[in-house]
């Protein structure tokens, strides 16, 4: 039993085979796979290509076991390595067509294509109904120009081809990871790369920068000028390090508590402030700003001892005896205590917000150490106390959810129909407390609503405790009916809320991470609907959207929606790009890709997910996307807007600088 390409081309073969060698790695995939038995069984094969389903490793193995042994030698393995490595498409539609032929008669009926593409899509766990099976092998008899009753030949495989045109990026892209190779060279990166991505990673941060400097500036500054005094006063050069490092701890102490003030600083994302103020990662001038105070800490008190020691002072008694020694050790003990938590905050974020509030008395014991500390204290402490009453008193509001419900794969929909928040922009995230799951706890979410739809909705993935409880709650309350009452603190303001600012928006969304766009797409709806009727014409703004999911189930979260604004927006405005990543590279992908991608040029639409936009398989390569709108817009700005793991986040923001774009990732602050 075999496919009948197997049987020819002998010179070619042993070249392929030879050529196909020297591209893997040091051990041979035979080797790899067949192990010291030099011979490959069923179950070897099924795990090396990473198929799950009996009837499609049986049909696969008995293809390249040309001899019926019941075992594959090293020269079976060699052929069916030539045949999917090379780049005569004809013989690669070959091995597809012999594995539907299952009664080897060179021709494929409806019930042999049917029987393997079900086999396909269950090997790659997807569900499809028995309408959308039968629909599949209508549509690809349809497209050969076959009645439904006649039989797949050849050549009408041939005619099928022009209609998948990543076929051979498909199996390109099986063999390499069959072989150990990898055809993708983007992590390879050149010096020329590493200069125009470091330029663009500046000027992405430029603002950031710019203020850096000046910061840095103002720490020299004040580091030298205070040494100076002190010698002009005859200290000597440990008391003058000291002094010049107790200067920068006062600075930096009182403009710690600066970016801390979101809710006053979210407020000038939205003005023309926004434009130099780095308002990006507030976080991370914190925590920044914190190890500056960590370094200074280490100037100040090392100078001080080195003085005493010099002089011949009473340490012990300085430390444990004097009001600065006592409020000097204490503020050094808190600091080590909230950095050692900060640390750990992934393993316990409620201790980390607990050990957090010693602020307080740090600031306390400052200002008994420093006596001059209060005049740097007082402007900081004045808008971070304002900004923080004005949390509080929002905060206190109990407010009723409308609707508790749970959606498919783990997710939860809290929405509220009635609230107090003041204007919020698309993007923008709150944190909730649910007294019923925890009297403690807030945990921040992004708003999934529109700032024009009148209601807040949140959708939460399931992701530890909380939201687990969160899941079982919904369950609950759609058995009993019972209603629930809540608290939030917010809005915020975070970096993907200002898409709407942007000509051309690329939205890169990982999973749940879709939740700021969905915003963002249902304001853009919303708002040009209100163009139109109002005869207003706006300059269109367009969106290129990429969704990653692993799971099928999760695009019903927003399918409304995403058809909404496929229909409204159209073609030209937004382009819509779903990736499933649970789907494996393997041949049954490559198969059901080929049966997909045959019915949406038939259907003009997806059979998984109902869309326009056809699914792919797996992560895109980025660096293929963005180079492809670069010159789609070559003369445009554009944004990257990023939502999801930080995994992925990393690839696409490195993909994304190459071609000179402007990134922003969703970061709850």
């Amino acid at each position: 039993m075999g496919f009948p390409y197997l049987e020819s081309g002998e010179y070619e073969l042993r070249v392929g085979i030879m050529l196909g060698f020297l591209l893997t790695t040091r051990q041979q995939p035979f080797d790899r796979i067949a192990g010291r038995e030099e011979l490959i069984d069923q179950e070897k094969l099924k795990s090396a290509l990473n198929i799950k389903d009996k009837y499609l490793a049986g049909r696969i193995f008995d293809l390249i076991d040309k001899d019926n042994s019941g075992y594959i030698d090293r020269d079976e393995f060699d052929r069916f390595i030539h045949i999917l490595s090379s780049r005569d498409i004809r013989s690669r539609l070959d091995f597809i067509m012999s594995l539907c032929d299952e009664d080897n008669d060179g021709y494929v009926s409806k019930q042999e294509l049917g029987k393997l593409i079900s086999a396909c899509i269950s090997d790659q766990s997807l569900i499809v109904s028995d309408r959308q099976l039968d629909a599949l092998q209508t549509c690809i008899f349809k497209m050969a120009d076959l009645p439904s009753g006649d039989r797949l030949s050849g050549d009408d495989f041939v005619k099928l081809l022009a209609l998948v045109p990543d076929i051979d990026y498909q199996f390109d892209d099986f063999i390499n990871g069959l072989l150990g190779t990898d055809s993708n060279n983007s992590s390879q990166r050149t010096i020329k790369n590493r200069i125009a991505h470091s330029f663009w990673s500046f000027k992405n941060k430029m603002a950031s920068s710019v203020w850096f400097i000046f910061y840095l500036m103002a720490n020299i500054f004040l580091f030298v000028f205070s040494m100076y005094s002190y010698a002009e006063q005859g200290a000597s050069l440990s008391v003058q390090i000291a002094r010049g490092g107790g200067a920068c701890l006062n600075f930096n102490c009182a403009l710690v508590l600066l970016p801390m003030s979101k809710t006053l600083l979210g407020k000038l994302r939205h003005t023309r402030l926004s434009k130099i103020l780095p308002l990006d990662n507030l976080v991370g001038i914190h925590k920044g700003i914190v190890g500056a105070i960590v370094l200074f800490s280490i100037v100040h008190i090392t100078a001080h001892f080195n003085n005493y020691i010099l002089t011949a002072q009473n340490i012990p008694w300085i430390l444990f005896c004097t009001l600065v020694g006592v409020t000097g050790l204490l503020a050094v003990i808190i600091l080590v205590a909230m950095g050692y938590f900060s640390q750990r905050r992934n393993y316990n974020y409620e201790r980390f917000l607990s050990i957090h509030q010693l602020y307080i008395p740090f600031l306390i014991a400052m200002l008994i150490h420093g006596p001059s500390f209060w005049q740097w204290l007082a402007p900081f402490a004045l808008v971070f106390g304002s900004d923080l009453c004005m949390r509080l008193w929002r905060r206190r509001k109990e407010l009723n959810i409308s609707e508790l419900k749970s959606m498919s794969d783990q997710v939860t929909l809290v929405r509220f129909k009635e609230h107090h928040l003041p204007q919020f922009y698309p993007g923008d995230y709150v944190k909730l407390k649910i007294p019923a799951l925890s009297k403690t706890q807030w945990h921040p979410f992004t708003i999934s609503a529109a700032p024009q739809s009148g209601s807040l909705d949140l959708h939460v993935r399931v992701n530890g405790n909380w939201t687990c409880a969160l899941n079982n709650l919904s369950n609950k309350s759609a058995s009993t009916s019972a209603n629930h009452c809540a608290y939030i603190d917010g809005p915020y303001s975070a970096p993907t809320s200002s898409v709407y600012r942007s000509r051309v928006a690329i939205l890169v969304a990982g999973g749940i991470g879709i939740t700021p766009f969905a915003s963002t797409l249902q304001s853009i709806l919303l708002k040009q609907r209100q163009e139109q009727e109002d005869n207003i014409n706006a300059q269109q703004q367009v969106i290129h959207f990429h969704w990653l999911n692993r799971s099928q189930k999760s695009y019903s979260w927003f399918i409304d929606l995403l058809q909404q604004a496929d229909k409204q927006l159209g073609d030209r405005n937004f382009k819509l790009h779903i990736h499933l990543t649970s789907l494996t590279r393997s041949l049954s992908n490559i198969v059901m890709q080929i049966a997909f991608d045959v019915f949406w040029y038939t259907m003009r639409f997806d059979p998984l997910t109902g869309l326009c936009a056809r699914t792919s398989a797996g992560r895109p390569n980025w660096d293929s996307v963005f180079s492809e709108a670069a010159r789609e817009h070559p003369n445009a700005k554009v944004d990257v807007y990023f939502c999801g793991p930080k995994a992925l986040g990393k690839s696409v923001r490195l993909s994304a600088l190459k071609q000179g774009f402007y990134y922003k990732e969703e970061k709850f602050e």
